[in-house]
């Protein structure tokens, strides 16, 4: 079912909670399951950290940004 509504997609917006570990690591099961069902190397996608309300205390993700 899944794989129904990802092919026709010309890109992906994938979003984790910067207060959950599991989610961001599921992501990388997303990105491939995308690159597979694309049958691409690369394809147009987002990575969107949500929550960033929560205090910093409670975050569990960090990534550092290269501008």
């Amino acid at each position: 079912m899944r794989e129904m509504w990802m092919r026709p997609a010309a890109g992906f917006l994938l979003v984790y909670a910067i207060d959950s570990t599991l989610s961001f690591q599921t992501i990388y099961e997303w990105h491939d399951q995308i690159l597979r069902i694309k049958d691409e190397e690369s394809f147009p996608m987002i990575l969107v950290g949500n929550k960033s309300d929560v205090p910093s205390n409670e975050r569990t993700v960090t990534i550092k940004v290269y501008r």
